[in-house]
């Protein structure tokens, strides 16, 4: 049990595609976080598009009845933003004397970046200052969101009579996270390939696979660098077998529960794991070559370096065998990180853990 004086109390919110999270949390002086309660119910159908939240009422009436059969009393909250509406860059930005910095940046973004200035609320981080050919040189990391995307988010919070206190991004969630250590045994390497010497002890990657998409977040000395958002989720696992064994959805998501993407033994009889392992398969491999490819970008193109280890986090990092089979095909440690495995998480034990996989981001927003 955390240290009992806390100092916040928090509603973290995460809407998603499938499931709207709702999370009641006390934040310590120590920035330890004790889950006190938490709701999980589905999200409304078609009220989310493109990020933005087009029925405030559907979405904030299924989270007026989430707090109300959870008996949660905290006014104060957070919402985290679907991922699939964020816009990241990493620049490289050339300091010139006399001319203000936020300038230079902002003319860089106006110039390489497909957004409006005035339609997009805009932030960015100083990630390194090195030297280049004699040039001091900046590298910056952006993220750019539509302003109406983020005004939907915060008319949830009002429309529920909440205190809205930030609207987040998963990728700022994720990094808050793993700034903190992991409870992982990562010296007790279960893979290492004697030929990917080059792999950075310093460099990571936390990919979180939720329903709709894959979220991509690479962090370097524990500081994000690199975000992309993959239109690929669970749910088109589900929508694979179910096309291509002929069952309804809910029969071919127990499948995929049941078998995973662990490979048949040898010479089995067992043509139900076999049919499924090579649907899954497809795509899958789809999947890890679009995840291979963002860390080459990466590497190449945002000045960055061979990441040394993965974390796979949220719901659908919980498909059996994927560790292992993302480990064979990417030639780096995986290692499956859940909620109480983050340095300074606690947990109300009357509460069912077994769906703790899915609050990470609903959690992280309230650090």
């Amino acid at each position: 049990m955390l240290f009992p004086f806390f100092k916040n109390n928090y509603l973290s919110i995460d809407v998603g595609f499938r499931n709207i999270k709702v999370v009641e949390v006390a934040v310590n002086r120590n920035n330890e976080v004790y889950i006190k309660n938490f709701g999980i119910a589905p999200t409304p159908l078609n009220c989310i598009k493109n990020g933005v939240i087009k029925n405030v009422d559907a979405v904030s009436s299924e989270i007026s009845r989430i707090i109300r059969e959870n008996k949660m009393k905290v006014k104060k909250s957070k919402i985290v933003m679907s991922g699939t509406s964020i816009i990241s860059r990493v620049f490289l930005v050339e300091k010139v004397k006399g001319k203000d910095f936020d300038t230079i940046v902002m003319d860089t973004i106006t110039d390489k970046m497909p957004i409006n200035p005035n339609e997009h609320k805009i932030d960015y981080k100083i990630l390194q200052e090195l030297n280049e050919n004699g040039k001091e040189m900046v590298k910056v990391f952006v993220t750019a969101v539509r302003k109406n995307i983020i005004n939907s988010y915060i008319d949830v919070l009002f429309e529920l009579g909440l205190k809205p206190i930030s609207v987040d991004i998963p990728a700022n969630s994720t990094a808050k996270f793993f700034n903190r250590d992991i409870k992982v045994n990562i010296d007790n390497v279960k893979f290492m390939n004697p030929n990917r010497k080059d792999l950075n002890k310093d460099a990571f990657a936390v990919i979180d696979f939720g329903s709709e998409t894959t979220i991509i977040n690479i962090l370097r000395n524990k500081i994000l660098e690199f975000n992309k958002v993959i239109l690929t989720g669970s749910t088109n696992l589900d929508d694979a077998i179910a096309k291509n064994a002929h069952k309804s959805i809910i029969e071919a998501e127990r499948l995929k529960k049941a078998y995973g993407i662990s490979i048949p033994p040898p010479h089995t009889t067992n043509e139900e794991h076999v049919k499924v392992y090579k649907i899954l398969k497809e795509v899958v491999d789809k999947l890890l070559n679009q995840i291979y490819m963002c860390l080459t970008f990466y590497e190449a193109r945002c000045y960055g370096v061979k990441v040394g280890k993965i974390f796979i986090i949220g719901g659908g990092s919980m498909l059996k065998g994927l560790s292992d089979y993302m480990e064979q095909v990417l030639q780096i440690p995986v290692y499956p990180v859940g909620l109480l495995d983050i340095d300074g998480i606690d947990i109300n034990k009357n509460l069912n853990s077994e769906k703790l996989n899915f609050l990470v981001n609903a959690v992280g927003i309230t650090l």
